[in-house]
């Protein structure tokens, strides 16, 4: 009976068939081909041819590129077999048998490398560039504020860490820090106080702006003082008191051109009622305590003080107001007095003679007529002119016993009242 024989493979068990009959040997598993291994990346540093049986020493590797060898082929023997393993692993025996690998003494890690990115570098370099260029604008900014000397302040934010907006902040909030921006716009303090919004450092010096154009304008440059820090701090007491730029131009040329530059008796007027000189005007009216329609109120009063003083009249602050509260302006004013001056002598000559009959006119009722149409007023001018013409009539008729019209002719009012 033929007997079936096969051939096993590397590290394989290897199976036999027979039959019962004569006992025939074991079949020898047949040879395995020379197997080479390469050492190292790319090439060959070493290569070894291992045969059935042979167990190879244990071999140092050689390191090349940072990357590990592989190790050496192992080999094993079990149940007479011999089988031959992978790299760095032991062979299988036949049955049983473990082969032992070789050691692998290489690195089986590349070595960290401590140098840093190129790219990174530059990235933190250009961090690092436009940090400092924003600090150096956030300088510039604050000198335009009239801070440069915080320089030293922001110089030492920027090296404790700070970026460039908690720089900001910290000068502008922190009570280490923000006693200068505090002091330079002391008007936005006041402000806050009174319950109004805070203005922007732009809109701030935009208001000093303003206010100064409209004083040298006016030839008032050096109103608020000469000296910076002098200036900044009144111009912060007008900003707190929320007057705008329109009017604080309003304010100054009302004092200047409707008082300081008019007439004497106006001026005259205004000081005779207000107790205030030409140099002060200004100053009185940029008063931000003092409502601007009531500054206008006082100058109206004025005009029409003066007014009346130029018509050889008496003036006083009482009646010139009413009258200013009345709607009489300075042109108007000059109209009706002009009026009352010429027909109040006769009036006041008349109102002597009926004093009897209880007909008074002055000053007061001529203008109570004349401006506001006073009823009462005029009734009594109506009742002295028709007393004068019924005198006047009476004196061209036939004379009564014991009266004389000699004065009634010769002071007659009738043409002129």
């Amino acid at each position: 009976m033929a007997t079936t024989k096969t051939t096993p493979t590397a590290n394989q068990r290897e199976d036999r068939v027979s039959t019962p009959a004569p006992k025939i040997p074991a079949v020898v598993a047949k040879p395995a081909a020379p197997s080479t291994f390469t050492y190292g990346l790319g090439n060959p540093l070493e290569t070894r041819v291992t045969k059935p049986g042979q167990t190879l020493p244990t071999t140092t590797t050689t390191k090349s590129s940072g990357s590990a060898s592989k190790g050496a082929v192992g080999s094993g023997t079990g149940g007479g077999n011999t089988g031959a393993g992978t790299s760095g692993t032991g062979g299988t025996g036949g049955t049983g048998g473990t082969g032992g690998g070789a050691t692998n003494t290489g690195d089986t890690k590349p070595k960290e490398d401590t140098t840093e990115d190129t790219s990174l570098t530059y990235a933190k370099m250009q961090d690092e560039k436009a940090r400092r260029n924003a600090f150096a604008l956030l300088k510039d900014v604050f000198t335009q504020y009239g801070l440069g000397d915080l320089s030293d302040t922001i110089e030492t934010l920027m090296k404790e860490g700070y970026e460039p907006e908690e720089a900001t902040l910290a000068l502008k909030t922190d009570p280490r820090y923000n006693k200068a921006y505090i002091t330079r716009f002391r008007g936005n303090e006041l402000r806050r106080s009174a319950g109004l919004n805070v203005l922007s450092e732009a809109e701030y010096l935009a208001l000093e702006d303003d206010y100064t154009k409209t004083l040298k304008s006016y030839g008032l440059e050096s109103y608020f003082g000469v000296d910076k820090a002098t200036k900044q701090s009144a111009i912060a007491d007008v900003i707190g008191a929320d007057i705008s730029a329109i009017e604080f131009t309003d304010r100054v040329s009302t004092a200047v051109d409707r008082v300081k530059m008019a007439d004497p008796a106006t001026k005259s007027a205004f000081q005779q009622f207000y107790g205030i000189g030409e140099a002060d005007l200004v100053k009185y009216f940029l008063d931000p305590k003092k409502a601007l329609v009531n500054l206008k109120e006082k100058a109206t009063a004025a005009e029409i003080g003066g007014v009346a003083i130029g018509q050889g009249l008496a003036a006083t602050a009482t009646t010139a107001e009413d009258l200013a509260r009345f709607g009489i302006t300075r042109q108007a004013a000059q109209v009706g007095y002009e009026t009352i001056a010429g027909e109040l002598p006769t009036a006041i000559k008349l109102g002597q003679i009926y004093d009897e009959e209880g007909i008074t006119y002055g000053q007061t009722e001529a203008e109570q007529a004349t401006f506001k149409g006073l009823a009462s007023a005029k009734r009594k001018k109506e009742q002295l002119v028709e007393r004068e013409k019924a005198a006047f009539q009476g004196s061209s008729g036939v004379a009564q016993p014991g009266l004389s019209t000699t004065y009634m002719r010769r002071s007659s009012s009738a043409g002129y009242f």
